[in-house]
């Protein structure tokens, strides 16, 4: 693969596919871009003199405007044809479409450049006869901003533009000549105007060849992008006496901006947006962040930079510039390296590319579109998958890339990207083959598919000449993430494939527990066939069958055809991946309690026991209490108040039910008290996370990206503070953090295991409803509980017995006892599992160490998985465990011979009264006289594991290690029981107090 014949060199294209899509995509209004602020400017300014004009009885001609603006005006200009054509009817739906969402700008009209000085002549003249100056503020701000960026780039254009062959510097002079002489006709005006006090104090400029330091006017505080209703300030507002009433901005310069300026605009974003991204992965890699979070507002980032792109695209059409988007970046390396003396054009020797340019090669984003430029080249020649052949080495984890010299820097981006290219490529070929082609084991509709493995899919697949901006942005973030993480390049493939096998696990175990039950609820909405559904996918990297036909077919060279490779080299996928997941998996387990109401019922009882003083603080369920806190607190659990007499138990329990609380006060209407149903209906638990739901299923193929509303936005932005009186707004920067922010605030709600909640509620019920059996059973009939879907109901039996006239109030006092000693028998012992999963899920997302990382790689391998050998994985205070607990073992075999007695019989030891059903598949392995449980743990001391249990776990554990195909599924199952089990996590606690001691 050449790199040299790609360097920098011009293409012949013009502009004409920017954008993937045919579809017209656009920010929202209350995120702005530096190219909408710019913009902006020239629109007030317009807007403002038309409308004065109009006012004080301008000519008609003076204002005269088509109502469309200049991308349609030249749209309309000629009859379109093909592709042009197809366009501008995917414009006009896409406006309708957007429009119903709040999303399109207000329709503007166009006012001629040559009637900027007319108009502001005769408004000069009126409003100096009427000495009455009416000039909101942003006016004058508006056209200082304007002139002094516009000189700016003139300047640039006199002294790079002949070298570079840019546009004509006379549309740049005539523009600020125009702007200039408006500013001169009513800069008395300005003077005598009250608004002079308020005018913003601008920063001075000199020459400069950095057309970003042009547009720092644009992070002046206080900038207001909407322009509809212009703020002043408190100290403008008593100097006038009213506050002003604003420009309605409904009219935009003709030709307003350059194909130089909207290009600096864009190029500014995109530097700032990339600053940020690279930011969020350090954090992530320290720990600070989960990779979800930082995945979810990556992508978005690179979504929202290819909107910019469009809206950059239009004033480059209007232009008939012919520049590539690699040509203007190029464009900027240049001006920035001659600044230094530097030939970009000139190599320097024995390489493809000038390394003292590379710090400006790489900013530019031109690294990334040579990149992109060598392999499109070859992969669109080929009819097979391009593999890369090691021709500039390979990639190296273990290299320190801040403090490499620039040489190894170049070769590591090179090898960074063509290494995993060959795979986005076979990506890219899976997800659209159609169903019937693909080989037995594959199926399609890959419910993930981020935005640079999808403008890669979308480069091969519709040969499109001009390889866009935001696609080298999205390369050029792949780098970013490979250069932060380093060494922990292959950690979010970990922590993917953990989650797969917790979610895995969990609906297994959901499958298995409700296997013979069914609600109608949850059979219409075909629940199981979902959780099915998302089963196999969680499974489809563990099974991995593409990787089974690329070694079957020999697609790939031996280097690249290694088992997720893909994976390893692509951390943003499996962020997203994960966060799909688990969104799903939170969207379906909440509905599955919407059916069953498990947790709710089981809720208000467990509310009842604590307000009765049933339940003591050290036997507290942590999970329930934790459910209580995910649904906003107690108040948001029940309906109002959490209930504190007994009254209110049956009474909060009936409206959560959907009966109104009209059904208990004595009325003419109601005089028997009967139950009267709501409109609304029964009350539910409520699916979280609010900002994660947004990007839920918006990653699949057919999917054109994610679409961003004004009430998205708003909702991003509101979780920081929140204000239903104002829109806020933010710069796509500012919007990324944001977002990072509040998906990691939304993990807890996301994370937590409702199934698995669910199964321990059911557990409950399911021993109350035996306990409680008898009675109701005589009171009320054989049939009182016709089927086990209706247990939840058992609360709203023991909750009715205080209606009972005749001592309903004592006979509601016995049914809570029981009901706490259920409680302490079935579900004490359990009481932080749910916690604890929640916790052990947000450490994979955050890449923490775990004690039993050690074991759970290795056993990976059973499923063709490979451990990464780095001393990072290693644990070294539970090796120190394992020692210690070998050291006991041994201790104890040494004094077995000193007992002279026969061995005792311990079959029964698992099943000791005090203690919690054991799981029979851990006894499983063990002979007589052997036990899982520790039988000589002390009445009241934690359940812990056996000597027998240990030494098998040991045994298991090392194996694994050695060989994980020799190891049976039977142990392997046994292996991973273990590691949940709270007698494992109690042996390691009481070992962990022991070492310490």
């Amino acid at each position: 693969m050449d790199l040299a014949c790609h360097q920098c060199q011009p293409t012949k294209h013009g502009p004409d596919h920017l954008n993937f899509s045919d579809k017209v995509m656009m920010l929202p209004s209350n995120l702005y871009s530096t190219y909408r602020q710019y913009k902006h400017d020239t629109d007030v300014v317009a807007s403002w003199l038309a409308q004065t004009g109009k006012t004080l009885g301008c000519t008609a001609e003076l204002i005269a405007s088509n109502s469309a603006s200049p991308a349609n005006a030249s749209l309309k200009s000629a009859r379109l044809k093909g592709k042009a054509r197809k366009a501008a009817k995917s414009h006009a739906a896409a406006e309708a479409h957007w429009q119903a969402k709040g999303l399109s700008e207000r329709q503007k009209y166009v006012l001629a450049l040559k009637n900027f000085v007319p108009l502001a002549e005769f408004i000069g003249t009126k409003l100096s006869e009427a000495r009455v100056v009416e000039i909101p503020a942003v006016v004058p701000a508006a056209i200082e901003r304007a002139i002094t960026v516009r000189k700016g780039f003139a300047r640039l254009l006199q002294e790079h533009g002949r070298v570079l062959k840019l546009e004509s510097n006379e549309k740049h002079s005539y523009f600020v000549s125009v702007l200039e002489k408006v500013r001169h006709i009513l800069e008395p005006l300005f003077k005598d105007s009250w608004v002079k006090r308020a005018l913003p104090k601008l920063p001075k400029t000199t020459a400069t060849a950095n057309p970003f330091d042009l547009l720092e006017f644009y992070d002046a505080p206080g900038f207001d992008l909407a322009g509809d209703s212009t703020g002043t300030s408190k100290e403008t507002a008593k100097g006038k006496g009213k506050v002003d009433e604003g420009v309605i901005v409904d009219y935009e310069a003709e030709d307003s901006a350059s194909s130089l300026v909207a290009f600096a605009t864009l190029f500014r974003d995109v530097r700032a947006l990339r600053m940020q991204v690279k930011s969020l992965w350090a954090a992530y890699a320290k720990g600070e962040l989960s990779l979800p979070s930082v995945a979810v507002a990556t992508n978005t980032a690179i979504n929202i930079a290819r909107f910019m792109e469009e809206d950059a695209a239009d004033s480059i059409r209007l232009n008939r510039d012919k520049k590539t988007p690699k040509e203007w970046a190029l464009f900027y390396c240049q001006m920035a390296a001659s600044n230094q003396g530097i030939d970009v054009m000139e190599p320097t020797p024995g390489c493809d590319i000038n390394l003292s340019a590379f710090p400006m090669l790489d900013e530019s984003l031109t690294i990334s579109f040579i990149l992109l430029d060598a392999w499109i080249s070859q992969a669109r020649a080929s009819s097979e998958v391009v593999t890369y052949n090691g021709k500039f080495g390979w990639y190296d984890l273990t290299i320190d890339y801040d403090s490499a010299p620039t040489d190894v820097k170049w070769q590591q981006d090179k090898a960074a990207f063509l290494e995993v290219a060959p795979q986005f490529d076979l990506m890219g070929r899976f997800n659209t083959t159609p169903p019937d082609a693909l080989p037995d084991g594959l199926y399609s509709d890959m419910p993930v598919e981020d935005e640079l493995l999808r403008g890669l899919r979308l480069l091969l697949t519709r040969k499109e000449k001009v390889l866009p901006f935001w696609l080298a942005f999205a390369t050029t973030i792949h780098l970013d993430v490979r250069r932060v993480l380093g060494r922990q390049s292959e950690k979010p493939f970990w922590a993917m494939m953990r989650y797969n096998m917790a979610i895995d696990d969990s609906i297994t175990q959901n499958l298995e527990y409700y296997e013979n039950l069914t609600i109608k609820g949850w059979e219409q909405m075909h629940g199981d066939r979902q959780l099915l559904k998302l089963q196999s996918e969680a499974r489809w990297f563990t099974e991995n069958p593409l990787y089974k036909v690329i070694q079957s077919t020999g697609l790939l060279t031996s280097r690249d055809n290694k088992e997720h490779t893909f994976l390893k080299m692509h951390p943003l996928f499996c962020g997203l991946w994960i966060h799909y997941i688990r969104t799903t998996y939170h969207l379906l387990a909440t509905q599955f309690e919407r059916c069953w109401g498990g947790i709710l019922y089981t809720g208000h009882l467990y509310n009842a026991l604590c307000n009765e003083n049933l339940i003591n603080n050290a036997a507290r369920w942590d999970d329930m209490d934790l459910f209580y806190r995910l649904q906003g607190g107690k108040d948001k659990f029940f309906v109002g108040a959490a209930p504190t007499e007994r009254d209110n138990y049956h009474k909060q329990l009936c409206m959560m039910m959907g009966f109104s609380a009209t059904s208990f006060i004595a009325s003419t209407r109601n005089k028997t008290r009967k139950l009267v149903p709501t409109k609304a209906g029964p009350r539910s638990l409520v699916a979280q996370g609010r900002v994660s739901s947004m990007f839920h299923n918006q990653y699949r193929p057919s999917m054109e990206g994610i679409k961003l509303s004004v009430d998205d936005v708003q909702a991003i932005l509101n979780k920081k503070s929140p204000n239903s009186q104002k829109t806020p707004q933010a710069t796509p920067s500012q919007l990324i953090h944001q977002l990072a922010l509040d998906i990691e605030a939304e993990i807890p709600e996301t994370s937590v295991d409702y199934l698995a909640m669910h199964r321990q509620c059911w557990d409950f019920l399911r021993s109350l409803e035996g306990a409680v059996d008898p009675y109701f059973r005589r009171v009320a009939g054989p049939g009182w509980i016709e089927r086990e879907h209706q247990l939840p109901f058992v609360v709203g039996y023991i909750f009715s017995t205080v209606l009972d006239p005749a001592g309903g109030e004592s006979k509601m006092t016995e049914f809570l006892v029981l009901a706490s000693k259920v409680y302490n028998e079935v579900v004490a012992p359990y009481r932080k599992d749910v916690t604890y999963f929640l916790e052990t899920i947000q450490d994979y997302d955050k890449m923490l160490s775990h004690p039993e990382d050690r074991y759970l790689g290795p056993m990976l391998n059973e499923l063709s998985l490979g451990e990464p050998e780095e001393e990072e994985w290693v644990d070294s205070e539970f090796e120190e465990m394992m020692e210690y607990d070998r050291e006991m073992d041994a201790m104890c075999r040494e004094f077995d011979w000193i007992l002279d007695e026969e061995p005792e019989d311990r079959t029964g030891a698992d099943f000791r009264p005090n203690d919690s059903p054991l799981d029979l598949r851990l006894r499983e392995g063990f002979g007589p006289g052997e036990s899982f449980r520790d039988p000589y743990a002390e009445p009241g001391e934690p359940v812990t594991i056996s000597v027998e249990a240990m030494q098998r776990w040991v045994r298991v554990s090392r194996a694994l290690e050695r060989n994980p195909l020799a190891v049976s599924q039977k142990d392997a199952e046994w292996f991973r029981l273990v590691l949940r089990s709270p007698e494992f996590q109690n042996t390691r606690q009481r070992a962990d107090r022991e070492r310490h001691a």
